[in-house]
């Protein structure tokens, strides 16, 4: 009788500690994905509208980078800088340059929907301070900052842990401290753009 209870006690201990096992893998959260910090990316520019950047310039390329250096659930605050590159097309409405150059130094807020697996929706908006600067190869013809906002878009695709790649469209309004007559005004002192971009995220 006394083997049969010490038996009976050794089964109940090891089926508790058996069931105990099997329930701490189903009671622990399963490990997210991990989130991306830093992105790199190229910037195809097109300026638009009725301004001096779409009728006198040519967008040849840009190039971005940026950091993500707050998350709140699926909202990321980031912080970056854009450099983008047009070359002039009509001298008689940009001057007697080369280049048009605009370097942005921003703040965006974004917000992460997940669509299917692997694959995030993610509009957001910046705003930043934004320098125009206008040259040729040797010789700088001066520069004018303002304010740039733009809201867009990106789609990304997570290929491994927090590495993703992404592709989107933004639209960015800028407006520079142009000195000129008023009734110009509204030409050389609202650009718009049109720009592609497409990256990696880590």
């Amino acid at each position: 009788m006394k083997k049969l209870l010490i038996l009976l006690a050794m089964s109940a201990c090891c089926s508790a500690w058996a069931q105990d096992t099997l329930m701490k893998p189903m009671e622990r959260k399963k490990p997210e994905g991990r989130k991306e910090y830093f992105r790199m990316y190229l910037v195809r520019p097109n300026g638009i509208g009725n301004n001096v950047l779409a009728k006198a310039n040519d967008g040849q390329g840009g190039l971005g980078l940026a950091v993500t250096f707050y998350t709140i659930d699926k909202i990321h605050i980031i912080g970056g800088y854009d450099f983008i590159q047009y070359e002039v097309t009509d001298p008689s409405l940009a001057g007697n340059i080369q280049n048009t150059n605009l370097a942005t130094f921003y703040l965006k807020v974004l917000y992460k929907i997940p669509v299917i697996r692997n694959v995030d929706f993610n509009p957001g908006f910046s705003v930043g301070n934004t320098t125009v600067h206008q040259k040729t190869h040797t010789t700088s013809y001066g520069k004018q900052n303002g304010v740039a906002v733009s809201p867009g878009f990106d789609i990304d695709y997570r290929i491994t842990g927090g590495f993703r790649i992404f592709a989107g469209l933004n639209y960015c309004i800028a407006f520079p401290k142009t000195h000129t007559n008023e009734e110009y005004k509204s030409f050389y002192s609202t650009l718009q753009q049109l720009n592609i971009v497409f990256g990696i995220k880590f």
